[in-house]
């Protein structure tokens, strides 16, 4: 397949946006009746959105990518009263404006990209599916937690979780089974419209400061003398998840340093040299980022002080996209918390 030149269609965007939607009320008038003024701007900001996802997957090469994106949007629109017909035609819209404004050649890529993100929405998954799940053996703790913390029940929640540490129940299980699992579970009650970004930021605020208070339970006193450095790329704000990570490499004995989200990457190299990291963990949560999760591995891996070091990659993106992991150069991808602590015991030890 033909390569395009991505800056260009990045310096474009503000114009395509802008004939996007012209061209999709034109081809649409009711839409306008529809959602008035609100609906023409909430048009063009998701116009932004489409070409910020596009110009990433074109980036990295991964038509899958924009076609997963679409198939997330699809539930996410509808759960707001736009049809699966509103998001075909605009995907079309999109391909007509791309074609107009930077022209056939551009467009005869592009048109790649949004057959095979058409041909995605064709996919029929149940995107109602709880991600709470009958196979999950804290199936009814997790509820019970995410119950709480839905009704702003901060306190309850804590105690909760306190109680269940008195019975037995494993850290790990619960970082695994009820921190994660909720915290996806919140994430589609949002993506349907049955909560709100202030209920999705309060769960995870809870949540971060209930992980606070268990940190007196999960140092491990053997350590295996190795270390890790783990973070979110630069410009993502999503850190629970890499928390939870560096927690679990705590508890098998690792030396870590956890650097939260959005650290420059200058001073990540510096990090990973200062403390002599033997593996990086890094999170990337939103697709739109992987290209600079790519950039960041190809300046590591040009420092000659950090020839031996492994990095290893999670998120979103990673799950959603085979094998998307080996495009941006990593040593390995993990799909938890667990699953990272057996590979990069792997990594050191090869």
């Amino acid at each position: 397949m033909a390569k395009v030149n991505v800056e260009m269609l990045t310096e474009k965007s503000s114009e395509l946006a802008n004939d996007i939607t012209s061209l999709q009320l034109a081809n649409n008038p009711d839409l306008l009746k529809r959602y008035g003024a609100a609906g023409k701007r909430r048009c063009y900001k998701d116009a932004e959105y489409h070409l910020k996802y596009l110009i990433e997957a074109l980036t990295m090469e991964r038509p899958d990518m924009y076609a997963n994106y679409i198939l997330w949007a699809s539930a996410m629109l509808k759960a707001r009263h736009l049809t699966e017909k509103d998001l075909e035609d605009n995907l079309d819209v999109v391909q007509q404006s791309i074609h107009n404004i930077m022209g056939p050649q551009f467009s005869s890529v592009t048109k790649h990209y949004i057959s095979a993100a058409k041909e995605k929405l064709k996919d029929q998954s149940d995107e109602s599916q709880s991600c709470i799940t009958e196979n999950n053996p804290l199936k009814q703790e997790v509820t019970t937690y995410l119950e709480y913390l839905l009704q702003g029940k901060r306190h309850e929640a804590t105690l909760f979780i306190s109680e269940l540490i008195d019975q037995g129940i494993e850290i790990k299980a619960i970082y695994q089974h009820i921190f994660q699992v909720s915290q996806y579970e919140v994430g589609r009650l949002w993506q349907l419209n049955k909560i709100t970004v202030a209920h999705e930021h309060y769960c995870t605020a809870a949540t971060q400061l209930i992980i606070s208070g268990l940190y007196k339970h999960i140092y491990a006193t053997n350590r295996k003398g190795k270390t890790l450095v783990a973070c979110s790329i630069s410009g993502e704000l999503h850190e629970l998840g890499i928390r939870m990570v560096s927690d679990f490499f705590e508890m098998d004995g690792w030396d870590t340093y956890y650097l939260g989200a959005n650290i420059p990457d200058r001073q990540l190299i510096e990090a990973l040299s200062e403390h002599k990291a033997d593996v990086l963990a890094l999170s990337v949560s939103l697709p739109i980022h992987v290209s600079k999760a790519a950039t960041l591995i190809k300046t590591i891996r040009r420092n000659k002080n950090l020839s031996n070091l492994k990095i290893m990659v999670g998120g979103c993106p990673f799950l959603k996209n085979d094998n998307l992991w080996q495009n941006v150069a990593a040593d390995a991808f993990a799909k938890n918390a667990q699953q990272a602590i057996t590979k990069a015991n792997e990594l050191v030890t090869q």
